[in-house]
């Protein structure tokens, strides 16, 4: 009996690893798309303003968009969605309100999936975000289209 016990253990422990370190090296690839776009300076830069105050600055390389930021002047507040192949693959939104500084972090597969969540230094993986988080990532467009749309 002690011995199925330890199996079954070691057989848990050894999924929750594989599933940390598949997460991990899709982070891991979205930093390094993350910090290309960022080093990248031939950008064509477009700024448009929306009627409800909020402002949105395109980057867009060789006709492809890579960038949207979103600024909002009434609540102060930034998201930064990042694009690869007309999908958004990770979303960095700070917010500041009455003096209190909120970063949240958002990371997504090539299937859209959220596989990673971090609130102020507080990191979620796959199967452990909880459900609110989840649903804020349901709410935001992953689809390139969506911004261009903006634009217009």
């Amino acid at each position: 009996m002690k011995k199925i016990i330890f199996i079954m253990c070691m057989f848990l422990l050894s999924i929750n690893i594989f599933a940390k370190t598949n997460v991990e090296k899709k982070v891991e690839k979205i930093r390094e798309e993350f910090v290309k776009i960022n080093s990248e300076k031939k950008y064509k830069v477009k700024t448009y303003d929306a009627p409800d105050g909020t402002a949105y600055t395109y980057y867009k390389k060789n006709g492809k968009l890579k960038k949207v930021v979103e600024f909002d002047d009434t609540l102060v507040s930034t998201k930064e969605y990042y694009i690869n192949n007309d999908d958004v693959f990770f979303v960095y939104d700070i917010s500041k309100e009455d003096g209190k500084k909120e970063e949240k972090r958002y990371y997504f597969d090539k299937d859209g999936t959220l596989i990673r969540y971090i609130e102020n230094d507080k990191i979620y993986d796959k199967g452990n975000i909880p459900q609110e988080y989840e649903e804020q990532a349901e709410s935001i467009p992953r689809d390139a289209s969506y911004y261009l749309e903006l634009e217009k």
